[in-house]
């Protein structure tokens, strides 16, 4: 049932050893480039993920993202397009709190008699 195996063992130096196994690392298939994860989809995939978890000022705030925005971008100021939007809700604000005060002083006289 037991068979008799015989072990051999081969020592080499350290010099022969180099000189007959081959050392250096090799790969069995060619490297994978590395993508950066940093992109600008991630960042505004994040940005949306993060917006009400980001404080309003402060360091890491809206007020810093705002801040540091406008180094390269400002927005325009009121157009000449949207001015004139401007100044007729200004004149119907002003005609509403009229026509109000129309309203409440006839309520008053009505009430007064």
């Amino acid at each position: 049932m037991a068979e008799k195996v015989n072990l051999e063992k081969t020592v080499y130096s350290n010099k022969k050893f180099k000189e007959t196994v081959d050392t250096t690392f090799k790969f069995f298939s060619k490297p994978e480039p590395v993508q950066d994860p940093d992109t600008v989809e991630e960042l505004f995939r994040l940005y949306t993920k993060l917006f009400f978890s980001i404080p309003v000022t402060g360091i890491n705030s809206h007020q810093y993202l705002v801040t540091k925005s406008s180094e390269l971008y400002t927005a325009p100021k009121v157009s000449e397009e949207i001015q004139p939007l401007l100044d007729e809700v200004a004149d119907l604000r002003t005609r509403l709190l009229e026509a109000n005060k129309q309203i409440l002083e006839l309520s008053q006289q009505i009430n007064n008699g």
